[in-house]
């Protein structure tokens, strides 16, 4: 019998024996509404030529009520496995499944949108910004449950376990985890949390899910924090933890200072292949995107270029794959979920149709 579930050999992602070449997108909100818009964005993914999404596997709210995966209740942070908290990214794993679509799913968001690693210090009366996160026993034990709940879960409607759900490619961490200053505490808890998650789930990937900075050395050049190590993130030394499967590394030139330099994407590509191939495993460009409205990008059809050449970095890098950053949907209960870099249909980005035929998407 074939294994269905996405593994590694060598700087490649594979499945059943073959490669298995990553060309996707980001919707993060298909666990946040219902069936019919969850297809709709699956399916207009597939129309850009996806085989991944990456999408959360977290909400967390101070109270109960509107959704949330977790929240506060009497001073116990409380799991909802309703009909609307875990039973609808149910629905999502099974509609991935369904459309042979392979999922990416990080756990927490480092950031507070959707309640991320901000809640817990809020639900744990922690003070401090996010290292605390990561240097508290308590924080651990709650992120650690979480984690449990999740991997250990049966679907409701395909009756597996999320550990044996094939549609998942690999769990994350995080959701572009940052601990500034603090590069051997955040170590420390990938170290802890990889492994936890790989005693629990031993059928799927496990990645961080950061940014892919850099700390220097070999590779540093003059450009700021992507290579300065001050967000306490070493993608080379976070690539090294035995438990972690591939690492993942986004792309956002207008926010990060870069935004007359959009061909610095090709040298920061290659700078991650290079890494990937020492340590021998899978890197992915997991996000990327551009905003509309500056000067080089003054309407959605400029991006198209400027992908392209990334995309065409990629191949020729030999790595792994990557991302678009954001698939979004125009029905009522996903509209809300946008932002400067939304993407809505295939013909906004053809380059990622062309790039998945020539990574050979299958």
């Amino acid at each position: 019998m074939p294994n269905r579930f996405v593994g590694r050999d060598g700087t490649k992602f594979s499945l059943e024996g073959s490669v298995f070449p990553v060309v996707g997108v980001n919707c993060y909100f298909l666990a946040y509404c219902a069936d019919a818009s969850q297809r709709a964005a699956l399916a207009t993914a597939k129309q850009m030529g996806a085989n991944a999404i990456r999408s959360w596997a977290f909400l967390d709210a101070a109270k109960g009520g509107g959704g949330a995966f977790q929240y506060l209740e009497n001073g116990v942070i409380t799991i909802n496995d309703g009909p609307d908290g875990l039973q609808r990214l149910d629905a999502a794993i099974r509609s991935a499944d369904e459309l042979g679509l392979k999922l990416i799913l990080p756990l927490v968001n480092h950031w507070k949108d959707f309640g991320g690693m901000p809640m817990y210090l809020q639900w744990l009366g922690l003070e401090g910004d996010v290292k605390k996160f990561y240097e508290s026993l308590d924080a651990r034990l709650a992120y650690r449950n979480w984690v449990k709940h999740v991997l250990t879960r049966r679907n409701t409607l395909t009756g597996r376990l999320y550990s044996e759900e094939p549609s998942i490619m690999a769990w994350e961490l995080t959701n572009e985890a940052r601990c500034d200053g603090e590069r051997d505490i955040l170590l420390d808890w990938v170290h802890e949390m990889a492994n936890f998650v790989k005693q629990l789930d031993g059928n799927h990937l496990v990645a961080l899910g950061d940014e892919g900075f850099l700390n220097g050395g070999f590779f540093a050049r003059t450009k700021g924090q992507l290579y300065d190590g001050r967000h306490g993130t070493d993608f080379a030394a976070i690539l090294d933890i035995p438990e972690i499967d591939f690492g993942g590394y986004h792309f956002y030139p207008q926010d990060w200072g870069h935004a007359q330099d959009l061909e610095f994407g090709d040298q920061w590509v290659q700078d991650h292949a290079d890494i990937g191939n020492r340590a021998g495993k899978p890197v992915l460009m997991e996000e990327y995107g551009l905003k509309v409205g500056d000067a080089l990008v003054p309407d959605a059809a400029a991006r198209n270029p400027w992908f392209a050449r990334w995309l065409k970095t990629v191949k020729d890098s030999g790595t792994a794959g990557d991302l678009l950053w954001m698939l979004g949907g125009k029905e009522p209960d996903t509209s809300g979920y946008k932002d400067a870099f939304v993407v809505y249909q295939a013909d906004e980005v053809p380059a990622m149709a062309e790039h998945a035929r020539d990574m050979g998407v299958r």
